[in-house]
């Protein structure tokens, strides 16, 4: 059975990944979950088929994705950033199917150029076959699957390439050539590969709440998204006031399986009467959300 990973360090992303775990068994998967991590979980001590896997190292989350599957290693693997909720029944029986080709499954994040200004540094850290590059896309790196067998190689790459040019204790904006950190070394690596080695989810698929929809990407296969992913800075847990906007679909998705469906992994975050008004829609909190908008 295909192994799924999370990495939550720091910052409050456990309570993350612990919504992203209800909401995989709540789509009826009972794959076996690896979560990498910095500290021990006390949460996850009681629940079956989730393992955690302690980092010996003080590298950021964001550039241990590959280090974690390559230390807990499994014939096939799938990848979700903790900040990820999946919606979608179908979504990983399909992605299994995939898997059995020895595809590389990957999200596109955006449209970048053959000749754009960034793929000559990617070139330059990572030569590979560029010259002859078929495909002119960006890919995000909070979502991938592959198999060991097929895909070692590209994962003991990517975390060379990490090791060699990022600054593996920072965050993202901080490697002035790289700033999307490992997803821009990732990006690297995936340009020199054949297009008929991959299969792409594209928005609305998947769907992220920092951008509008492209107009590029609006006819999707899974009604209506296959998994959410709060690539927003202001993540779920971490609102301790009524922001100036309503919640969007992954703040609801997270206050349900914080609230509501709370299993496999019970845990109680800590939000106070006013927030709570604000995940509920009420009206005071509609009145605020108002309010705030006009003065600002």
């Amino acid at each position: 059975m295909t192994t799924i990973y999370t990495v939550c360090t720091g910052q409050g992303y456990k309570y993350g990944a612990f919504a992203l775990i209800n909401s995989i068994r709540a789509m009826g998967c009972a794959n076996p979950i690896v979560v990498g991590t910095d500290v021990h979980l006390q949460e996850l001590d009681a629940v079956d088929g989730v393992s955690q896997f302690i980092f010996d190292t003080d590298w950021n989350g964001t550039n241990l994705k590959a280090y974690t599957i390559l230390k807990q290693p499994s014939d096939r693997f799938i990848y979700f950033d903790a900040d990820i909720i999946l919606t979608s029944k179908t979504f990983i029986p399909e992605i299994e199917k995939l898997l059995d080709e020895d595809k590389l499954i990957v999200p596109i994040d955006g449209i970048v150029s053959e000749n754009e200004i960034r793929r000559s540094y990617w070139k330059e850290i990572y030569p590979g076959n560029t010259d002859k590059i078929e495909h002119s896309w960006y890919y995000n790196a909070g979502f991938f699957a592959g198999t060991l067998k097929q895909h070692k190689q590209l994962l003991m790459d990517w975390m060379e390439l990490n090791q060699k040019y990022l600054n593996l204790k920072a965050f993202l904006f901080e490697n002035e050539r790289l700033p999307m950190a490992d997803q821009d070394t990732l990006n690297a690596i995936l340009q020199t590969l054949p297009i008929n080695a991959m299969v792409t989810i594209q928005i609305p698929d998947w769907r992220i709440f920092t951008t509008d929809y492209s107009p590029f990407f609006h006819i999707g296969n899974f009604r209506p998204h296959a998994f959410l992913h709060c690539t927003d800075k202001d993540k779920s847990w971490k609102v301790k006031k009524i922001p100036a906007r309503a919640p969007h679909a992954y703040d609801d998705l997270w206050y349900y399986y914080s609230r509501k469906n709370t299993q496999p992994v019970n845990f109680n975050p800590e939000i106070s009467w006013w927030v709570k008004q604000w995940f509920e829609r009420t009206i005071i909190s509609r009145i605020i959300i108002k309010l705030k908008k006009i003065l600002n």
